[in-house]
């Protein structure tokens, strides 16, 4: 029983440490492998992973709590990325921020930055580390009362440079891991309002997505780096998942949808007759095989002892699923296509 991922979060829930979680998640990679193998689907496999992840944000809350006494205003912890989406797999990094309710005088707003120092060291201890581009409540930036929020949302939206669209889209998949999801609803719902409308942030999204095409050469040749410790290798995560991800977020994005996993953000959007059946199944198959891929890849790494990486050789993998990644790679590509006619209009 103690492989059963609801036993795993009863145990975190009596844990008194961060070390103490760390070892409760330290089975973590054998049990992904042994998912992989028995052939649980990877989209079960991420919802189950990060249902671990937030069960471990939640104690270490609790245990700030107990130390420091009660939350001096409502409040909501927020994740953001793949723990937003219940899509993480081993290796995620944090992506968190801080919601808290208005009106925080100062000694109000140094509980919640202890708070935010207490829970992402905790995490980074229990193997989750530190994001290196900052996305996490210790930052001032990702740690505002809802109207802080909202003055920001309108500044990102308003003038989005590349750059700043490329650092805050990971804010658009956004979640209440605890407390007040009151709160993190009136920002999701004012972010929606904000972006749905505004052709000219859609279209910075858009090239933002479109940043990082779909490996694919002349004639369908796989296009894998050429050098340095993943030569020949394919980045599965950040060339194939998260091309998918960014597209499917635009279209939510530009229809006020608010789901945030990329499964149910496809079936709204053609429920909604804003994406094909066609496209959103082909979009849907694309991302399971290479969710799929990347599971199997990890486990590999895991078994042999290996740093655990999104990277895949190509050349390695059966006829069958180098033809099937090929095919995964071309929806994307051509996703990226259609995305870049339908959005070109706000791109100046």
């Amino acid at each position: 029983a103690q492989d059963d991922p609801v036993y795993m979060v009863r145990q975190i829930t009596r844990q008194r440490s961060a070390e103490q979680i760390r070892g409760t998640l330290a089975a973590l990679p054998r049990l992904m492998e042994q998912w992989t193998r028995s052939g649980v689907h990877p989209n079960q496999i991420g919802h189950i992973l990060t249902v671990l992840s937030d069960a471990a944000t939640v104690r270490l809350i609790d245990l700030y709590i107990e130390h420091a006494g009660p939350a001096p205003a409502p409040f909501c912890w927020l994740g953001f990325g793949s723990q937003a989406r219940g899509e993480q797999l081993i290796g995620a990094d944090q992506d968190n921020g801080l919601l808290i309710a208005d009106e925080l005088d100062e000694a109000q707003a140094a509980w919640f930055e202890a708070l935010a120092d207490s829970v992402c060291d905790g995490l980074n201890i229990c193997g989750y580390p530190y994001c290196p581009g900052k996305v996490m409540a210790t930052t001032d930036e990702w740690r505002q009362t809802l109207s802080g929020w909202k003055r920001t949302v309108d500044r990102w939206t308003r003038t989005p440079t590349p750059d700043a669209v490329m650092r805050v889209s990971i804010f658009f998949d956004l979640r209440a891991v605890y407390g007040d999801s009151e709160l993190c609803r009136e920002l999701q719902q004012h972010m929606l309002k904000k972006s749905s409308s505004n052709s000219i942030f859609l279209a910075a999204m858009a090239a933002n997505a479109l940043s990082s095409p779909a490996p694919l050469g002349i004639f369908r040749r796989f296009l894998v780096e050429r050098n340095g410790e993943h030569r020949d290798s394919v980045d599965l995560k950040k060339r194939g998942v998260m091309p998918i991800v960014d597209i499917v977020r635009i279209h939510a994005l530009a229809n006020s949808i608010d789901k945030v996993n990329t499964h149910e953000r496809l079936t709204a959007l053609a429920k909604a007759k804003a994406m094909t059946l066609n496209l959103s199944r082909n979009l849907e198959d694309a991302f399971d095989f290479i969710m799929q891929l990347r599971v199997e890849t990890q486990s590999m790494h895991i078994t042999r002892g290996e740093e655990v990486s999104n990277h895949c050789r190509p050349n390695d993998l059966p006829k069958l699923s180098r033809e099937q990644l090929r095919g995964a790679f071309t929806i994307v590509h051509d996703a990226q296509a259609a995305a870049r006619q339908r959005f070109r209009a706000g791109m100046g």
